[in-house]
């Protein structure tokens, strides 16, 4: 089944606004960046670095990436800034991003080279730019056009060599859509086919271990 904003019953703007709404109320910590569960911060960038480390061996695949729902940097800080030269980061919530120095400290922020205060509805980012668009928990708050829309985007703005990556919920069957948020967890079988219609190719995917049971199932993708 195809997830729209139409489909949820309201237009564009309310849908994002909700998000953006309920994310300016959540706290700029780590325990606020993850909902309650900051004891899986090391689990979750233990095991990411480790993905990473076997994606990407060369160094000259690892100049700049994009941390996509950035919040206060909790990526950034843990695994970006360890494997990249450069970090940019994006978020919804400008109050978010203006925590991101003092989380991530003064000496490591200077490698931080830009903040997009943008939803990634609508993110432009430049041709052949990027070596990593990291995407985790955050392609929930996109409708199925939008999301689309964004990998193309975002492929045209990958460099020679590198990657989208996504790490998010899966369901075991359908999607569910949580009005708080306006978001949309969805099955293995329907981000496929949202990748498929976007025109990337899925080099990778792996399931995270080690993870809750009470929580959804995480996976990685890679795109080109």
């Amino acid at each position: 089944a195809v997830v729209s904003t139409q489909s949820t019953g309201r237009d564009r703007e309310t849908w994002y606004g909700t998000s953006h709404n309920y994310w300016t109320t959540v706290p700029s910590t780590v325990d606020g960046m993850l909902g309650g569960y900051e004891h899986i911060t090391h689990v979750d960038l233990a095991g990411s670095a480790e993905f990473l480390a076997k994606l990407l061996p060369d160094p000259a695949n690892r100049t700049l990436a994009i941390d996509c729902g950035a919040g206060i940097g909790r990526i950034t800080k843990g695994l970006l800034l360890n494997c990249f030269e450069r970090v940019e980061m994006l978020d919804t919530c400008q109050e978010h991003l203006d925590s991101a120095e003092k989380f991530i400290g003064e000496e490591l922020f200077k490698r931080v080279s830009a903040q997009h205060c943008v939803g990634l509805q609508d993110f432009k980012p430049e041709p052949n730019k990027y070596d990593m668009f990291w995407l985790q928990w955050v392609i929930i708050y996109l409708s199925d056009t939008d999301f689309i829309t964004m990998l193309q985007r975002f492929k045209a703005g990958l460099r020679e060599g590198g990657y989208i990556l996504i790490k998010d919920n899966v369901t075991k069957s359908g999607s569910m859509v949580d009005s708080d948020d306006s978001s949309i967890t969805r099955s293995d079988l329907q981000l496929k086919q949202i990748f498929s219609r976007a025109g990337c190719q899925l080099v990778k995917e792996q399931v995270q271990r080690h993870f809750p049971r009470e929580l959804f199932k995480v996976k990685y993708y890679v795109l080109q």
